[in-house]
């Protein structure tokens, strides 16, 4: 039996060394223009590009020196660090935010954390209060994105620190690994209000303790000063013996937790030792759990052991600890631990190949260079000069960079298949237009215009039927104006059609005329009115006629061979030659006249 305590114990050495291995740790002093090499906290620099460094206001300076200083994000809506995971693990993460009026303008912000494409918390800071978010989460490849993303135009996100390190894999066997599990308590109960535990090096593994002493519940502190443990989650001894328990033996310690969801399913962990060395006394008590029953605990001196328990809850979260008739001492509790589980985890990200093409452009163009974490999701916060639809993958449909700046050529992007409109105006791009835009089989709008491009437009452009586009503003780009298709054939058609219908019209109305003029025409005798004079009998195909004006007179016809005066207002017209206005030949004419008037002369005469 001894050999076994032994080797136990050397497991347990062993395991402690690993744990103090803090190679793989990451701990950002945001905002800090120095590193600090004795605690291990690093600069922003090697983790994000964007934002801007800030140190909270004199009068709100804490002794907790990394929070002294943040990072705060203006010109972003999304800014992602990047933090490396070199081998698959759990990690720890926690993200720190002071406020400390650091602005000036007494306005702490409200903004959303994410990570690797999921949200994590709604952000609600305040003037005086350290708002801190942990997580336990399955890295899924070489790095986790963690992200603050503006959601009110005039709040803008930053952060005080930013933590990562990884747990071994016998810590919290519970919890699964398809989902995060978010820090809701982490009591140390017993512990004065002022006894907080602030992670590393007073916990191994990093955790923030809070001290709580619940109403009703006796603090008490062990008597002992050396600690083993039979679990596995490693506490800090700190924190396991200060403990407290109920007023008498048949007393239930009843603690209740309280989430801000209705439906919630969690992780809780317990710990417990006996503070106290009894020879002839008994402590014992069954851990129950939203009333169902876990397991029985008998807490061992020197010893720290614990039970874990997963539970779906609905409202509040009862943890009981509730005695046996048999026990002599009253139960016992030194620490706690709750985890929520996650909403599902985002499975597929944004399309590998939208992925690609943007990482093409964000190296090409210095000023995407900030642009990191996955574009299009979560999708209520998405990049700000993307579109995406979709959720099987997320595809990147839209590309919206009008105005930033961006110059020189234009890379290869065409592994973005699913883009459907690409906005590129007012830029300084220059070089040919690529032939691959043209190519891209969703794309519906392509604005190129005010930019430096030079040469031709690709004919995959200006043949695709599909594309509407824009190029002008480039005054180097030589492209025939596209023709109007439509016009022309419209013209084609209708300028002959016009032509005829003017022509009849023309026609008409001459005919119109001529007929008129025949009907005013009479022959009369007497004296000359007006200007002009016909003289003579009509001859054979020679024949003088004149049309009246509005106050010509009509006269009787006179006999064949006198004077025929005709009077107009607007002169005499003489048709000497073999056609009327008409069309119609001489003897057409005279035929008409005889057949019009024939009668009508001889009764003049009579």
């Amino acid at each position: 039996m001894e050999t076994w305590v032994v080797l136990l114990f050397m497991v347990f050495l062993a395991l402690k060394a690993l744990s103090q291995d803090t190679t793989d740790w990451v701990r950002i002093d945001c905002g800090a223009e120095i590193t600090d090499p004795s605690g291990g906290w690093q600069t922003d620099d090697e983790f994000i590009i964007t934002g801007k460094n800030e140190e909270i206001s004199t009068r709100s300076h804490i002794s907790i020196e990394p929070l002294n200083t943040l990072r705060v994000f203006i010109t972003q809506n999304k800014n992602c660090y990047t933090l490396p995971t070199p081998s698959p693990a759990r990690y720890f993460i926690r993200a720190t935010f002071y406020y400390g009026n650091y602005d000036d303008l007494w306005k702490p912000p409200t903004f959303d954390l994410e990570f690797d494409g999921n949200k994590w918390a709604t952000v609600e800071t305040s003037l005086t209060d350290i708002t801190d978010f942990e997580l336990v989460y399955a890295n899924r490849g070489d790095n986790i994105s963690v992200c603050l993303a503006r959601t009110f135009h005039d709040q803008f996100p930053f952060i005080s620190s930013l933590e990562l390190w990884p747990l071994p894999d016998s810590m919290y066997a519970g919890m699964s690994r398809d989902l995060a599990w978010l820090n809701s308590y982490r009591y140390n109960y017993g512990a004065n209000d002022t006894n907080w535990i602030l992670g590393y090096p007073t916990d191994e593994y990093n955790r923030i303790w809070e001290p709580v002493i619940p109403a009703s519940l006796i603090p008490v502190q062990a008597d002992f000063k050396s600690l083993f443990y039979t679990t596995v989650d490693y506490p800090p001894e700190s924190a396991i013996t200060d403990a407290v328990t109920a007023q008498n033996s048949a007393d239930t310690i009843s603690l209740e937790f309280n989430f801000s969801k209705t439906n919630t399913f969690n992780h809780v962990v317990v710990y417990f030792t006996e503070v106290f060395f009894n020879i002839n006394e008994t402590r014992s008590f069954d851990f129950y759990v939203n009333d169902k029953f876990i397991v029985t605990i008998s807490p061992q001196y020197e010893n720290c052991t614990g039970a874990w328990a997963n539970s779906p809850t609905v409202g509040a979260m009862k943890v009981e600890l509730r005695p046996p008739f048999d026990s002599n001492l009253p139960p016992i509790i030194s620490a706690i631990e709750v985890y929520t589980a996650s909403d599902p985890l985002v499975n597929i990200g944004t399309s590998h190949d939208d992925l690609d093409g943007l990482e093409v452009l964000i190296s090409t163009f210095e000023q995407l260079e900030g642009w990191r974490g996955d574009p299009c999701l979560p999708n209520d916060t998405i990049w700000q000069w993307v579109n995406c639809t979709g959720n099987d993958p997320p595809r990147v449909t839209s590309l919206y960079l009008s105005g930033y700046g961006l110059n020189g050529s234009l890379p290869d992007f065409s592994q973005m298949q699913a883009l459907e409109t690409i906005n590129l105006g007012n830029n300084s791009l220059d070089g040919p237009i690529p032939e691959f835009l043209g190519q891209l089989p969703s794309l519906k709008l392509l604005n190129l215009s005010y930019n430096n491009f030079s040469g031709e437009v690709p004919q995959s452009i200006k043949k695709n039927k599909k594309i509407k586009y824009k190029i002008n503003g480039n005054p180097d780009l030589h492209h025939p104006k596209r023709k109007n298709i439509g016009l022309i054939i419209g013209l084609t058609i209708g300028i002959p059609v016009g032509l005829i219908l003017l022509f009849a019209l023309l026609y008409f109305l001459t005919r119109r005329k001529a007929v008129s003029s025949q009907g005013q025409v009479t022959i009369g005798m007497g004296m000359s009115q007006g200007n002009g004079t016909a003289q003579g009998k009509p001859q054979e195909g020679n024949v003088s006629w004149a049309g009246n004006g509005g106050n010509g007179t009509h006269v009787n016809p006179t006999p064949a061979g006198e004077n025929i005066p005709v009077s107009t207002s607007v002169g005499s017209i003489n048709h000497p030659s073999s056609e009327d206005p008409a069309g119609r030949d001489r003897e057409e004419l005279d035929e008409l006249i005889r057949l019009q008037y024939g009668n009508m002369g001889t009764h003049g005469r009579a």
